[in-house]
């Protein structure tokens, strides 16, 4: 069964779209993309979806994104259902409202040339941005679990808690997942951490991403490596994988 607009919808709005501040902090280019002469800041509400979220841009290309309410002179966008959202998300023709803002509106190109930007390091594997795309894609896989999780507490129940993080030396930085609180860091975390997932290089990473790791294999030649709480980290790869792929299909 195809997965309904809404879920699809909910997994862009807080798994893809955030990835924008964790990336910006490594991607020049981005930065340039989102940079300008002052402060801006946009909130998007979907139809159905409870939390919008806040994407602030600041005059050096910093992005920070939150799903607190939106403030006075925010642009607010509305979208009146998810099938809208999906539309805009594919660059199609889509209805969207702005609530509130109206002297913001010069500013969204600034959010269009990031988000142009995000695409296409998620979508192309080219040797300037290799370690970009494999981190940022392993962020969204991550960042779209924990939206899966909050939408589904049984999974969650399931899955057990801990902290798992991943690591590869050409990436920009460790990546982590606290199962308890549904959070996402990057660095060492502050709780005890549960699993420890080591890949040796990006090729291996981006295998895992591309569902084409053999997975005992390279166990057993030691570019992956599993540490701690193996059933954890061996569900939460297989959430991951399940989420990430419907993401791609869009």
């Amino acid at each position: 069964m195809p997965p309904s607009p809404l879920l699809l919808a909910t997994l862009h709005l807080h798994a893809a779209l955030p990835a924008l501040g964790m990336l910006a902090a490594h991607d020049e280019t981005l930065r340039h993309a989102a940079g300008g002469s002052r402060e801006f800041a946009v909130t998007l509400s979907v139809r159905g979806i409870p939390e919008s979220l806040r994407i602030v841009f600041l005059a050096n290309g910093t992005i920070t994104t939150s799903t607190e309410a939106a403030r006075p002179g925010d642009l607010r966008l509305w979208f009146p259902s998810a099938g809208q959202f999906l539309r805009t998300v594919a660059h199609r023709p889509a209805l969207t409202l702005p609530l509130a803002g109206w002297s913001q509106l010069p500013q969204v190109r600034r959010f269009s040339a990031a988000g142009a930007r995000l695409e296409a390091l998620l979508t192309t594997c080219t040797e300037t941005h290799l370690a970009l795309h494999a981190w940022g894609s392993l962020l969204v896989g991550i960042r779209a679990s924990i939206t899966w999780l909050r939408l589904h507490p049984a999974d969650h129940a399931h899955l057990s808690c801990g902290t798992v993080i991943f690591t590869c030396p050409a990436l920009p930085a460790t990546l982590w997942i606290d199962l308890a609180t549904l959070t996402v860091g990057t660095g060492e975390p502050a709780t005890p951490v549960t699993a420890r997932i080591t890949f040796a290089n990006i090729a291996t990473v981006l295998a895992e991403l591309d569902h084409r790791l053999d997975a005992p294999a390279a166990l057993g030649l030691g570019t992956l490596r599993i540490e701690g709480h193996l059933p954890l980290a061996e569900n939460l790869g297989i959430l991951m994988l399940k989420v990430g792929k419907l993401l791609k299909k869009q």
